[in-house]
């Protein structure tokens, strides 16, 4: 009987150990600001998207807290009827647009809203609303135009094209993450493929077992942390996918016309979606904007490292996609915005880093602050060209008329 009660006694003291230990782990992890939150719920239409009110701190790349809106979306609350008086910018993108890595007054678009009311070119208050999440391509922009983007009625909708994987992802056969719809190329149209809702995947992100579990992590940092050490095991290396014998990476065939047919198709089905998108502006008064936003490697202040990759992929420049995709826009009438040239410009003559943060290497990932400034700053007067002639073209959108 002692030795049993002694058993006992260790086996509490060992006990109350681990919890003391959790518990210390947990509040220094808290102190440090230390956050890997799972933001992100299932949805019928796009697969994915921001659980609403979701509340966390980001802190894989770079360091912010991240507050989503009752709809859905890293933004403050809006409301789906523009107040009286007020245009309404609505950005659409992938992970660039998200802008976990900044505070959300240092992200592209709160900063394009302030670059907008401080130019004198209308007499109505200006919003920019962001609609960015993390992963999308345009096929599921343009559904989440579609199911979600319009009930904000915008006068103006920009599209933010992110080269390094924005063509992939709108591949089924080259996206990395399959489990969301897809448009594909049949008898020379697109349809959309929404198989995803039958995926054992999504069945199972919408089980209620897995949503206790995401909240139960969403709530202790020492999980957080734990399940972003599972998933950096489980993630595929690819430190050495570029190299010469290889030719381009996936992020780098941005660079190079394409060669092979996944690639040709990939482009074809962009294209497709970014003319059809540019058709819902029009049939919704709206004006679009295709913006193409800066690879790290574009904007590298040192003119030596983009040498050495143009080099090694046999190119002369880095803008092949951004070439494209203006002659695009020059063939069906639609403007696009090149960023990445000017700011590779600003990058080289102020030898500043556009991408990267203190806790990751320089020059890579997201736009940082600064990045999104510049970029702001950029496009905010082709932005400002778009409202006026809303203003001037289309007087019935003009709000609280």
């Amino acid at each position: 009987m002692r030795r049993m009660k002694w058993l006992a006694l260790r086996l509490a003291l060992v006990a109350a150990s681990v919890v003391v230990g959790l518990l210390l782990a947990e509040a220094g992890l808290r102190l440090a600001g230390v956050g890997y939150p799972l933001p992100y719920a299932p949805d019928p239409y796009c697969g994915t998207r921001h659980e609403p009110r979701f509340r966390g701190h980001w802190t894989a790349e770079g360091r912010a807290a991240i507050a989503i809106n009752g709809a859905g979306f890293r933004d403050r609350p809006r409301t789906k009827t523009p107040p009286p008086g007020t245009l309404r910018v609505a950005v659409l993108g992938d992970s660039y647009i998200e802008a976990f890595q900044v505070p959300l007054q240092q992200t592209f678009c709160a900063q394009l809203e302030r670059e907008l009311e401080g130019l004198d070119f209308t007499p109505h208050d200006i919003e920019v609303l962001s609609f960015g999440v993390s992963g999308f391509g345009a096929g599921q922009e343009l559904l989440l135009l579609r199911h979600y983007v319009w009930d904000y009625q915008p006068d103006v909708v920009i599209l933010a094209f992110y080269p390094g994987n924005d063509l992939a992802d709108s591949s089924a056969e080259l996206a990395s993450y399959k489990v969301k719809p897809f448009f594909r190329l049949q008898d020379g149209e697109l349809t959309l493929d929404d198989s995803f809702r039958r995926h054992p995947d999504y069945r199972k992100a919408q089980s209620p077992w897995t949503q206790f579990k995401v909240r139960l992590i969403n709530r202790s940092r020492v999980l957080q942390l734990a399940a972003q050490a599972r998933n950096i095991m489980r993630s595929p290396r690819t430190a050495d996918e570029a190299s010469p014998a290889k030719g381009p990476s996936i992020d780098e065939m941005c660079f190079v016309e394409p060669r092979q047919p996944s690639w040709i198709e990939a482009w074809e089905i962009s294209e497709r979606l970014l003319a059809k998108m540019h058709e819902e502006c029009d049939d919704h008064d709206a004006e679009f904007l295709l913006a193409t936003l800066s690879v790290p490697e574009q904007v590298d202040p040192d003119p030596a490292v983009r040498r050495s990759l143009e080099r090694r992929l046999g190119v002369d420049d880095l803008f092949y996609c951004e070439r494209r995709l203006e002659a695009l826009g020059e063939r069906l009438g639609f403007p696009v915005l090149n960023l990445a040239e000017p700011m590779q410009g600003y990058a080289e003559e102020h030898g500043v880093y556009l991408h990267g943060f203190s806790n990751t290497p320089p020059g890579q990932g997201h736009w940082n602050a600064a990045g999104h400034r510049l970029a702001a700053r950029l496009a905010a007067p082709e932005v400002a060209r778009l409202l006026s002639d809303v203003d001037q073209i289309n007087p019935k959108r003009q709000r609280g008329q």
